[in-house]
């Protein structure tokens, strides 16, 4: 071929590869006007009522000197479901934040709380692999089925003075106690009183080792009774020696008669645990355990999706059987609606799995199962969607097209916040990267979605996970690699280079100098979300320390619990120290 010619077919090719990454990347989204003072408010458009309620606070902040809402709602995350009211009272808040000038944000794209999108399709949770997890072919159905693990003494009947056989428990004898009149079921339960003055450190807890098989599925439950207690941080769990293997938080009531509490785990690699039960901030009251118990996990929250698998063989792993023939369809009706759309348990009744006529199973027969379930990590509603899942963007792209559709934000805040369970499925694993690297390429995805279907708008993200001093760090206070929860890998390093430099930034780091050098230096906006639920004073030396760095172009009253009682109070702070430092 001619030279000439070579070239330009050269040249096209080249220009054929960048058009096609130019489709991929749209223009730069815009910044922020300087003097962003926002509110945070999660609500409820189906309700006439909170809409009414959200108005008034945008109408109140806007007399007082905030120039915009931060607003979030489950029903921006279940907008396939959304009623018409929904959509009619969003409309009309809308049409009100523009007759007022208020700048409307909207909460999009969540993971970490994702509970409420799953609602679009639960098998895109995060999962945990099981693998030869073995199940009896029991009354005609597919029956979870372990010999090997074992917890010994769980109904407290055996005693050694105030030490129940098995169990280590904190201070016998002096927060600890064998209780023969208050039980749940036998003759005795272990009863702990008065754990702060017992125990400096605030420990009221029991733990015992439990021999468990590799990557096996476990619920744990155990029964709870309390009289004036005034204790927090309950936790259930099982420690690997390094890492709790979930963080799933009973929530007891200060008195309360005998209630049933679960969580569940996976063992990961390991062959012995702790299994943890009580709390970590005791303070006055008496706290009742009775009646723990420990079995396999089966098919709750079972994951189907074609990335993960299922498949059950025989104990020799032979004869691979077969799912509608030899076995019904392995499905959790409950799974992600529980009791509806976007709602999420870690245990509830066992799916039944019928072994059908003419399939090659009998009755008694063992097999093997390997899958993938579900659960939260940390919080009921904290739950992780799997960012590793093509289908998990087209969800994304269709709820910013139906904000567009329906609302027009003027800005989007991505909820990449508090992500506590990450890695572990064979999605992600299967990509060869870090969580961290996996989190960044989510963020990126996420931000070109918005940018391409909402060109014009800002786009911010919470800090927390992409900040080295935050939840991404790699070092815990003590210097020990960080471990955030159930997170492969433990830390969520690197993540931050998922965010261009177009991407602001609401950092909730209360006046974390580090932090805010961090984003500066890259050359990224940075709003303050302040209050907090605390002293709204506390704002000012925040402002202070961030006025040494570029990009600091506003503030959040932020709130968790709905208290909106200090925005006159906050903002008058805020309008304070901007004029003593002269803006």
């Amino acid at each position: 071929m001619h030279l000439k010619k070579i070239l330009a077919v050269i040249a096209v090719m080249l220009s054929s590869v960048v058009l096609a990454q130019g489709a991929e990347t749209s223009a730069a989204a815009p910044k922020l006007k300087p003097g962003r003072k926002w509110v945070f408010a999660m609500t409820n458009f189906a309700s006439n009522p909170s809409i009414d309620s959200l108005i008034e606070l945008m109408q109140r902040a806007k007399k007082a000197g905030y120039n915009g809402m931060l607003v979030s709602d489950v029903k921006f995350d279940k907008f396939q479901l959304a009623a018409p009211t929904t959509l009619e009272n969003l409309k009309r808040f809308r049409q009100v934040s523009r007759d007022e000038g208020m700048d409307f944000v909207a909460g999009v794209a969540p993971f970490g709380y994702a509970d409420a999108m799953l609602s679009n399709d639960p098998n895109l949770a995060e999962g945990m692999a099981v693998r030869n997890a073995a199940f009896i072919v029991q009354g005609g159905q597919l029956v979870p089925f372990d010999e090997t693990t074992k917890l010994i003494n769980g109904d407290f009947e055996d005693w050694k003075d105030n030490t129940p056989t098995a169990w280590t428990p904190d201070e016998p004898g002096k927060i600890s106690f064998r209780d023969d009149q208050v039980k749940h079921g036998g003759a005795a339960s272990l009863r702990q009183e008065e754990v702060a003055a017992g125990d400096k450190a605030g420990r009221g807890r029991m733990i015992q080792k439990v021999t468990v098989l590799p990557w096996h599925y476990y619920h744990v439950s155990a029964w709870i009774k309390t009289e004036n207690c005034t204790s927090k941080d309950w936790r259930i769990f099982a420690y690997d020696g390094t890492k709790p293997l979930n963080w799933q938080q009973p929530v007891p009531k200060p008195t309360q008669d005998w209630t049933q509490y679960h969580a569940t785990f996976n063992s990961l690699d390991n062959t012995e645990l702790g299994l943890y039960i009580g709390c970590w901030n005791g303070k006055k009251g008496k706290v009742w355990f009775d009646d723990v118990r420990i079995e396999p996990g089966g098919f709750v929250n079972v994951l189907r999706r074609d990335s993960l698998p299922l498949k059950i063989t025989s104990t020799d792993g032979k004869t691979v059987y077969v799912e509608g023939k030899d076995f019904a369809a392995v499905v959790d009706p409950k799974l992600g609606h529980d009791p509806n759309p976007g709602y999420f348990t870690n245990w509830h009744d066992q799916p039944v799995v019928a072994v059908p006529a003419g399939s090659r199973l009998k009755e008694g027969d063992k097999v093997l199962a390997s899958y993938h379930f579900t659960c939260t990590c940390g919080k009921p509603n904290n739950i992780n969607m799997c960012m590793s899942e093509p289908k998990t963007y087209d969800i994304i792209e269709k709820q910013i097209q139906w904000m567009k559709q329906n609302a027009q934000p003027d800005a989007y805040m991505l909820s990449h916040d508090e992500i506590r369970m990450q890695g572990w499925d064979d999605s992600c694993v299967k990509t060869g990267k870090t969580s961290g690297q996996i989190l960044g390429d989510c963020v990126r995805r996420c931000v070109e979605i918005v940018k391409r279907v909402e060109p014009g708008k800002p786009v911010m993200v919470w800090n927390d996970m992409f900040d080295p001093n935050h939840n991404a760090r790699e070092k815990d206070e003590n210097g020990q690699p960080f471990i955030m929860y159930m997170t492969r890998g433990g830390t969520w390093a690197g993540s931050w280079d998922g965010l261009s430099s177009d991407v602001g930034v609401a950092t909730w780091l209360y006046n974390s100098e580090p932090s805010l050098k961090f984003f500066a230096d890259r050359g990224e906006q940075q709003v303050l979300a302040g209050y907090y639920d605390s002293d709204p004073a506390k704002i000012v030396p925040w402002l202070q320390t961030a006025s040494k760095f570029p990009g600091v172009t506003g503030v959040i009253y932020t709130t968790w619990v709905g208290d909106y009682s200090k925005i006159e109070a906050f903002i008058d702070h805020v309008k304070a120290f901007e004029a003593k430092a002269g803006k």
